[in-house]
């Protein structure tokens, strides 16, 4: 819907004057400590923590060194429990009004004869939302070249991703620009003229700094943000004490420091440095390759007294990649016709790309019952992608000689000539207010933001191909070219825009929170919120003339429901659903055409979700398990079309379609090994769109892939306790590609599937007594030495295609093959 501005900030306010007069997020207490054994006083890893004798239990486990670290809601009394195999469990009752945060617990436990029956701690509150929860605790080694969250990510149900050098994903059919991401509540920002994942270097989220990790593939309530996916919810860690750690690896290097100061002052700060160069030897392209990526992160809180704490969230990245190509050969084909493509390259590239955010969060909890946040934030990217890159390539047919030898026979001859000095420069200011009320039945949750983002885009790009003597396509219109010359080189792709746009966005949103139970003891749970959005765009400038209207407002009105059923049967089962409306509204790249001009007028995308879940809590043997199912459909109008060609996403900004998305998803998790948790997934799901005016009717979309199974494993021999091992594996059906710039979408051409293995193993030298005593662990904790193999079965998995043209202008996709087998060493000090 579209409204005048005034009338759209009444309505506004309005909303806001309704729900935000209640009040305020009370800070739960923080309890901190440490396990051990009472007779050697050793440390205690894995020992199970939990809150004993409340409607949602919590818990969790203790670290390698003994230590936890749990937050309790207001209550009276707490009662918590201590149990460990083999130990004497151990029960402390606190009163609430008596703690202070963070407030000290450390315990020693006594063996026992016995072995105890483990206590499963489940926090029910997560367990009745959308959200997934990874305890970070119970992850010792995520391996893979990108070892960050993503690729955590990527191993859960309904999240599709084809290439291990990105941390870009799809869900449920989504693309790249609709999932959300927040640091802390700050929402980060991504890269937008990122077009391979060679480019992109490292994740934005560093994992040393990051305690909680909480992801949604849909059906999220009204707090989070305006896109139609999913929401990563990453939350970076208070210290209570000093710690650090520095590793070392083939890719690079990273360190982590974090401590207090009186209770008051606490800081964690995380710096790395990465470089892929040894990944990109394995690539078919060869020639010199430049990269580094350099991130410093940081979060620093203060105390300033019982009622009121105020945090700092630093970011600054810079990446730089640099390429000189050389020569590719690249063999694809069949048994029956096997062809090779063999390119010589002229020229250079250079990409770089820096990101600079800083927020400030203020806490306020003047009593009990009220809390209010403030956020203030300010993120700065900046983009530039300069390349001048000459590819002649010859095209052969391979075939098997009389002496056994490879005979090679001239298919095809062609050069490509690509031209870019592209730079982009995106500010968003934020500022937000959010408050919670806790009532009896539940809390009242409500919000304000205001954000205004200035994006500033030079765009000049093109590309020439040349197959076999005749430029291709002939079918563009020659400017100026009325004497009809006797040569005129034709561009096959041409883009030449000077954009700068400006957007402020007034959001708001409102939700209320039942808690019940029935005379049968089945517990119900209750959410229902209204999310709303205005939004303007200003056209500030453009180096081409627009011809439709330079400004345009929208608001956006999302109903969302959640509920939950938890019913007293002898099996431990919850039933969910969600519905809602989750309204994108364009941010620049939905509006940008592919010959680089804008077209405002483009409306926000609409996604109508309804979904239905179920797990299953229980045990095999003493060990914990989970079985989640879900199944869901997504209603989709107003999309803007979009082709994807490896990471670049290309909209096309004049039309629009309607879409769905229906699929099913299954995941078993649980503790295969005490302490390490693991889990399997298993993902169907078909997504389709009719653009309209094409008259194909349903096609499918760019994500649309079928099935995927995927594995993150962790185990251990507990004869052999100084040994870690960890697996992850990933296999998924191929997703539609298009011919450069093809117009008829009816041909459907998938990418090969996806399957990848990376294998990691780890070893503590902590573990082995006489080093333990030696003066190697003197001054440092513990010492991890590291081996992972990255793609194990040397698997060559397709990216993208690049499409050449024989003498008899037949069309060839040469696969673009990611990274092959390799070995990594990686060391890791503790202190």
């Amino acid at each position: 819907m579209s409204f005048n501005g005034r009338s759209a900030l009444k309505h506004l306010f309005a909303l806001v004057l309704l729900f935000g007069i209640s009040g305020i997020a009370f800070s739960q207490v923080v309890l901190e400590g440490k396990v051990c054994d009472a007779k050697n006083d050793k440390p205690l890893e894995f020992v199970t923590v939990g809150v004993m004798d409340t409607d949602k239990p919590i818990g969790t486990s203790t670290d390698r060194n003994g230590k936890f670290r749990l937050s309790v809601p207001p209550c009276d009394s707490v009662r918590l429990r201590f149990s460990y195999t083999g130990y004497e469990y151990y029960t402390i009752a606190l009163y609430y009004k008596d703690l202070k945060s963070p407030y000290r617990i450390d315990v020693k436990l006594v063996e026992s004869a016995t072995t105890l029956k483990e206590v499963q701690v489940t926090d029910e509150k997560s367990r009745s939302t959308t959200f997934t929860h990874i305890d970070i605790q119970k992850i010792e080694n995520n391996v893979g070249p990108n070892d960050g969250v993503e690729s955590l990510i990527k191993t859960l149900p309904d999240v599709s991703s084809n290439n291990e050098l990105s941390s870009q994903y799809s869900v449920r059919g989504g693309s790249f620009d609709e999932n959300l991401v927040y640091v802390n509540g700050v929402e980060v920002f991504r890269p937008m003229l990122v077009r391979s994942g060679q480019q992109e270097g490292m994740s934005i989220i560093n994992p040393d700094l990051v305690e909680g990790i909480n992801f949604s593939p849909g059906g999220f309530d009204a707090s989070f943000g305006d896109k139609m996916s999913s929401v990563l919810d990453i939350v970076y860690g208070r210290a209570t004490e000093f710690r650090g750690k520095i590793s070392g690896s083939l890719l690079g290097v990273t360190g982590f420091v974090e401590g207090s100061v009186k209770d008051k002052f606490t800081y964690s700060v995380g710096v790395r440095r990465h470089s892929n160069r040894y990944l990109f030897s394995s690539l078919d392209t060869k020639g010199s390759y430049s990269t580094a990526y350099t991130d410093a992160q940081g979060i620093f809180s203060y105390k300033i007294n019982d009622k009121l704490d105020v945090a700092l969230l630093t970011l600054w990245t810079n990446n730089r990649y640099g390429l000189i190509p050389e020569s590719q050969i690249t063999t694809f084909g069949s048994f029956m016709k096997s062809l090779e493509l063999d390119i010589y390259f002229d020229g250079s590239e250079v990409d770089k790309y820096s990101t600079l955010l800083g927020a400030v969060t203020f806490d306020w909890h003047p009593n009990d019952d009220f809390g209010l946040k403030m956020i203030a934030s300010a993120q700065t990217n900046t983009e530039q992608e300069h390349y001048d890159i000459q590819s002649q390539f010859w095209l052969y047919e391979r075939g098997m000689g009389a002496d056994a030898t490879i005979d090679k026979f001239d298919r095809g001859i062609g050069t490509f000539l690509e031209h870019a000095r592209n730079e982009l420069k995106t500010n968003v200011f934020n500022f937000e207010l959010k408050g919670t009320h806790y009532l009896r039945l539940g809390n009242l949750n409500w919000g304000v933001k205001t954000q205004y983002e200035r994006i500033g885009d030079h765009l000049k790009e093109w590309k020439w191909v040349d197959s076999a003597g005749y430029a291709m396509p002939t079918t563009h219109e020659i400017l100026g070219d009325e004497n009809n010359v006797p040569y005129n080189p034709i561009l096959q792709f041409y883009a030449n825009a000077e954009n700068q746009i400006e957007t402020f966005r007034a959001m708001a949103y409102a939700q209320r929170e039942w808690n019940f139970t029935t005379r049968k003891n089945a517990e119900f749970r209750l959410l229902a919120g209204l999310r709303a959005q205005w939004a303007q765009t200003t056209l500030l400038n453009s180096l081409r003339r627009q011809t439709e209207e330079s400004a345009n407002q929208q608001l956006l009105l999302s109903p969302r429901l959640l509920a939950s059923c938890h019913p007293q049967w002898t099996k431990d089962v919850l039933f969910r659903f969600a519905a809602g409306v989750y309204q994108q509204a364009p941010f620049y790249r939905e509006m940008r055409r592919t010959d680089g001009t804008l077209n405002l007028n483009v409306k926000q995308q609409k996604s109508y979700q309804v979904m239905q879940s179920a797990d299953w809590n229980f045990k095999v043997g003493d060990k914990p398990f989970k079985l989640t199912a879900d199944l869901y459909y997504k209603y989709l109008t107003d999309l803007v079309p979009y082709t994807i060609d490896n990471l670049r996403i290309r909209y096309d900004a004049d039309k629009t379609a309607t879409g769905y998305v229906a699929g099913m998803s299954v995941r078993l998790n649980g503790e295969f090994v005490e302490g390490l948790e693991s889990w399997a997934s298993l993902s169907l799901m078909q997504t389709q769109e009719d653009i309209e005016g094409d008259g194909l009717g349903w096609i499918a979309r760019p994500t649309d892939q079928r099935i995927s199974f995927k594995l993150f494993f962790q185990d251990y021999v507990p004869q052999i306790p100084w040994w870690r091992m960890s697996l992850s594996f990933i296999v998924g059906s191929g997703t539609p590609v298009t011919f450069p710039y093809q117009k008829d979408r009816s041909q459907e051409f998938r990418l090969p599937t996806y399957f990848r293995v990376d294998w990691g193993n780890m070893v503590q030298l902590s573990r082995f007594e006489k080093i333990k005593r030696s003066a190697l662990l003197r001054h440092v904790d513990d010492i991890l030495v590291g081996f992972e193999v990255f793609n194990l079965f040397d698997h060559h998995n397709v990216v993208s295609f690049i499409w050449v043209a024989d003498y008899e202008n037949v069309y060839y996709p040469v696969p673009n093959y990611l990274t092959a087998r390799q070995f990594n060493l990686k060391v890791t000090v503790e202190f």
